[in-house]
C-alpha cells in the first residue's frame, strides 16, 4: 500500500484530489441509504465505489501525468457549459432531478480533463457515474430494472416448464398452473441480489481479463446471468412443488432456492468469462 501511495503521489498527485472528490460524493450519496435503513445496499455501493476508485488510481499510475492539450481544454470548457445547462433544467421528482447528478458528473470529468488529459478523464467516467448518478438514485434505478427482470424470468421459466411437459400459462409476470398460481414480485426478480452481484462481477472481470474489450463484454453478461438464474429457480420451484407439494413454498425453501439462484447466476457468469477469453491467449502476451 505504501508503494502504491508513493507511486501515485509521484506520477499523478492530482489523482488523490480526484479520488477524494469521488469518495465524498459516494459518502454523501450513501447517507440517505443509511438513514432509510438499507444498510446492506449502502455498504455494498460504498465498497463498489472504493474498488472503482482504486482501479481508477491504478490506471493513473500506469502512465505519467502530462499537461492537457489545447484541444482537450476546449472540450473541457464545452463539458462545463453542458453541465451548466443541465444544472439549469427544472428539477423535481425522478428522473427530473437526475439532470443535477449528470451535471455534477460532467463537472468532475471536465475538471479532470482540463488538468490531466483524456486518458485520466476516461478512467474517471465510470467511477463518477457510479458515485454521482447511480448511488443517489439507487432505489429508482432498481425499480426501473425490476419489471424487465421479472418479465424475462417469467418468460424463460414458462419455456423451461413447457419443455419439461408441464402445462403452464404465463401472463405478464404471473404463471398459472393447475392448482397453483405464481406471481413474480420485485423481491423475486433478483433485484435484491443485483448490487452484490455487480460488485462480485466487477472484481471477477478484472481478475479474468486484462483487455478492456473482454472486461466490457463479460461485465455486460450480468443481467442475462441473473435472468437465466432466476428463470431456472422459478422452474425448479414448480418442479419441486409437483413432487412435494406446498412445503416447497414455505419461507425456508424460498430462501434456499434464492441462494440457488445466486449460485446458478454466478456459475453462468464464470462460464461466460471463460467463453469470452477463449481465443488462444487473449489476455496475455506470449513471448517466443
Amino acid at each position: 500500500m505504501k508503494n502504491f501511495c508513493r507511486s501515485l503521489l509521484k506520477k499523478h498527485p492530482l489523482g488523490v484530489l480526484y479520488a477524494a472528490l469521488l469518495g465524498l460524493a459516494a459518502f454523501f450519496a450513501a447517507v440517505p441509504m443509511f438513514t432509510s435503513g438499507t444498510w446492506d445496499a449502502a455498504l455494498v455501493d460504498l465498497l463498489m465505489a472504493g474498488i472503482m476508485i482504486y482501479f481508477m488510481l491504478k490506471s493513473f499510475i500506469a502512465v505519467s501525468r502530462r499537461e492537457s492539450f489545447f484541444a482537450e481544454k476546449c472540450v473541457a470548457w464545452l463539458m462545463l457549459a453542458a453541465a451548466n445547462i443541465l444544472a439549469l433544467l427544472p428539477t423535481g421528482s425522478f428522473p427530473g432531478s437526475l439532470t443535477a447528478a449528470l451535471a455534477f458528473t460532467l463537472l468532475l470529468c471536465a475538471f479532470v480533463l482540463y488538468f490531466s488529459g483524456t486518458f485520466t478523464a476516461l478512467a474517471s467516467v465510470v467511477p463518477a457515474l457510479w458515485c454521482c448518478v447511480f448511488m443517489p438514485y439507487h432505489e429508482e434505478f432498481m425499480l426501473l430494472l425490476s419489471f424487465p427482470l421479472r418479465l424475462s424470468a417469467t418468460l424463460l421459466s414458462a419455456g423451461v416448464l413447457k419443455l419439461c411437459g408441464i402445462g403452464v400459462v404465463y401472463s405478464g409476470t404471473s404463471l398459472e398452473l393447475p392448482g397453483l398460481n405464481i406471481s413474480i414480485t420485485d423481491a423475486c426478480s433478483g433485484i435484491n441480489q443485483l448490487d452484490a452481484f455487480i460488485l462480485i462481477a466487477f472484481v471477477i472481470v478484472h481478475i479474468l481479463h486484462k483487455k478492456k474489450i473482454w472486461q466490457i463484454l463479460h461485465f455486460a453478461f450480468i443481467i442475462p446471468s441473473i435472468i437465466i438464474g432466476n428463470g431456472l429457480r422459478i422452474a425448479l420451484t414448480v418442479l419441486l412443488y409437483k413432487l412435494w407439494g406446498e412445503t416447497v413454498l414455505a419461507n425456508s425453501w424460498h430462501t434456499a432456492l434464492g441462494y440457488v439462484q445466486i449460485v446458478l447466476a454466478l456459475i453462468l457468469f464464470l462460464i461466460a468469462g471463460k467463453i469470452f477469453s477463449f481465443s488462444g491467449t487473449p489476455d496475455e502476451e506470449v513471448e517466443k
